[in-house]
């Protein structure tokens, strides 16, 4: 896997996890008379439609591409610009265990003078070369901190979640990045080399004409399995069919994945006709379900599983539910952090952000039932 290829997969593992306004952007040189310069590379629908909508801009070809600079000019307020810019700088990242938040990151909080308003940015970059920004609107808590002492704790329980959740998404990105080099290496590249021995071998060998055949059988019959392997490890990280025929067919191939794989009774079941809906809700309602089946493999001990859509005017809901060992509450906290590097605070404000809800239902012995309702924005 080429390093720009690799790149693209850490930055889509990202952005595709986030719902607050987030920009990502490449950090180029010589197209300004400063050191270095920051230029769109991505933008969401809430950084476009929150941030930018009002400056003019109403495409995101409209922005991609170009400086930070050149779509902020006239901003009086440059600590964006320079919290992002200190971040691009960052040799490395280092994990710095009195401040428990990493080197290359860090987060400005005032006022602009284009957009009305007081916001707040964390800034990170999980690999050299690209910043990632998360943007929150703080205008009302800041107004309200101004007099209230208790709204002062808010906005600082706010920040402590933000930066947690920051923190939360870079280790969750180093743990997919370890997580496909290690498939890589240990089970197609051995693969690989494997078939790479048996063909030298083949020719090199003095073997009956029926030896041979059987050899060639047996290097056929292993790459028609390293093909599968292959195409199995590409559709876990991203499956065609959520963007092709949407996430009815996505979860149904990943009950069928999961049957022939973890020798669980995985069934999908959907109610109601499948709506178009926004591609961030789409993404999250798959990963959500990926994470839930995954902890259900790993950890439940089920011999059932049943996956459900129920798609209504206004909500969609997304039902897991297993018959395997269940747990107290405290418990499943603690295995829900498990999931693909992210924690129950994460799934949660991921959700907060749509407006959804995440709801569980469990006991010892009976089982675990998972509801998520997120609200349907055509």
């Amino acid at each position: 896997m080429n390093e720009e290829k690799r790149t693209q997969q850490i930055l889509d593992a990202i952005f595709s996890s986030i719902f607050d306004p987030v920009s990502v952007y490449r950090v180029v040189k010589g197209r300004s008379d400063k050191l270095i310069d920051l230029e769109y590379e991505r933008i969401n629908d809430a950084y476009l439609k929150y941030y930018l909508t009002g400056k003019g801009f109403i495409k995101r070809e409209d922005v991609i591409g170009r400086l930070y600079t050149e779509i902020w000019a006239g901003e009086e307020n440059i600590g964006w610009e320079n919290l992002m810019l200190r971040v691009a700088s960052a040799e490395c990242a280092t994990f710095n265990e009195e401040t428990n938040r990493y080197e290359n990151s860090g987060y400005f909080e005032g006022q602009s003078s284009i957009i009305p308003g007081y916001y707040q940015m964390f800034a990170f970059s999980p690999i050299a070369g690209h910043v990632v920004s998360i943007f929150r609107d703080m205008s009302d808590l800041h107004t309200a901190t101004k007099d209230l002492s208790i709204k002062e704790k808010q906005l600082i329980e706010s920040r402590e979640g933000l930066r947690k959740l920051t923190t939360s998404l870079t280790l969750a990105e180093e743990k997919t990045r370890r997580s496909i080099a290690t498939t890589l290496h240990d089970t197609l590249g051995y693969s690989m080399v494997s078939l790479l021995h048996a063909l030298k071998d083949l020719r090199t060998s003095e073997l009956t004409p029926d030896e041979k055949e059987n050899k060639l059988a047996q290097i056929t019959y292993d790459m028609e399995k390293l093909i599968d392997d292959t195409r199995n490890f590409t559709f876990s990280i991203s499956p065609p069919l959520l963007y092709e025929l949407g996430l009815n067919a996505a979860l149904e191939s990943r009950c069928e994945s999961i049957r022939a794989s973890a020798s669980i009774d995985c069934i999908f079941l959907t109610h109601g006709s499948e709506k178009k809906i926004p591609e961030d809700t789409k993404i999250l309602l798959y990963q959500m379900a990926h994470e839930l089946l995954a902890n259900v493999s790993k950890h439940a001990k089920a011999s059932r599983v049943l996956v459900q859509t129920r798609w209504g005017t206004k909500k969609i809901q997304l039902l897991v539910e297993d018959n395997g060992i269940g747990f107290t509450n405290g418990t499943f906290e603690q295995n829900i952090k498990k999931f693909s590097g992210m924690g129950l605070f994460s799934i949660r404000e991921r959700l907060k952000t749509m407006g959804g809800k995440f709801d569980i239902v469990s006991e010892p012995g009976k089982g675990t039932t998972v509801s998520i309702v997120v609200p349907i924005k055509l």
